[in-house]
């Protein structure tokens, strides 16, 4: 990809089966997270859990998942500990993910009395695909078909974990253009409201060429430009005008630049 937005995080797919729909009442059976550490390595951590109430007749035919699979098994709070270690500050990827699945993980941590992990970012693929258009209709199954991702065991929680994030890296190639933003930009553009094409968003900035590794600034004619953040399509200059501690902090290596961007950037605007 010509930019990855999630270079240098966590990335998992997410996905969970339950006793039912209804996240107040229905409990979480089965759990899994598949993807990548920040240093590349392999994340597969998933399990069935003891819901200590029934499973429905109805929701057993839907995942295959009965009560004498999982009526010797933990707890949901044996795993919050580990599940803490993958979810904090990374990229959480799922399908339906915001209304489904995190609902239903945040009561499950609420029920045992402990803090509800903090994601760097949450990212739905039926969010994107509805946020792009996309010829409907937007289950899971049909998108992995329309974009040759396999998913030959849906409605098993790793299954459909590592196909929502497949998808996403289906749908990243094959529309490019949204997806070259900042992180947290582009948790901006997922969660607006309306229903603007990404085309009109950012000002055009993408067809700007990048100064720094991340494209995080662009060059416009002799200026550069800030494309992220609460200064968004300020200019150096005017940040350095308005806001000289937040030019500090942005030069600073605490700041978002790597030490060679810093460098470059200093020597620019010297």
């Amino acid at each position: 990809m010509p930019h990855n937005p999630f270079a240098g995080c966590r990335v998992v797919g997410f996905d969970l089966e339950t006793t039912g729909l209804n996240k107040n009442k229905d409990r979480i059976i089965q759990f899994a997270l598949v993807g990548s550490d920040e240093d590349d390595s392999v994340i597969n951590y998933e399990a069935l859990v003891n819901p200590q109430i029934k499973i429905p007749t109805d929701s057993t035919e839907v995942h295959g998942i009965k009560d004498e699979d999982v009526k010797n098994l933990k707890t949901f709070d044996y795993h919050i500990h580990e599940l803490n270690e993958l979810f904090n500050d990374a990229v959480v990827v799922g399908h339906n993910v915001k209304r489904f699945d995190w609902p239903f993980i945040s009561n499950e941590y609420l029920r045992f009395g402990e803090k509800i992990p903090k994601p760097k970012a949450i990212i739905d693929t039926l969010i994107i695909a509805r946020k792009l258009n996309l010829p409907r209709p937007h289950s899971l199954g049909r998108l992995c078909k329309r974009y040759g991702v396999s998913l030959e065991n849906a409605h098993d929680a790793g299954a459909d974990a590592a196909a929502s994030l497949l998808l996403l890296w289906k749908i990243i190639e094959s529309q490019p253009k949204p997806f070259r933003r900042p992180l947290e930009d582009l948790q901006t553009w997922l969660t607006s409201d309306n229903n603007e094409n990404y085309d009109s968003l950012g000002k055009g900035f993408d067809d700007l060429e990048p100064f720094d590794s991340e494209g995080k600034i662009r060059i416009s004619e002799d200026d550069l430009i800030v494309v992220f953040g609460k200064y968004r399509g300020l200019t150096l200059q005017q940040i350095a005008s308005n806001d000289e501690t937040y030019l500090n902090w942005l030069l600073s290596t605490n700041g978002p630049f790597q030490s060679e961007d810093i460098a470059k950037i200093k020597k620019k605007i010297s």
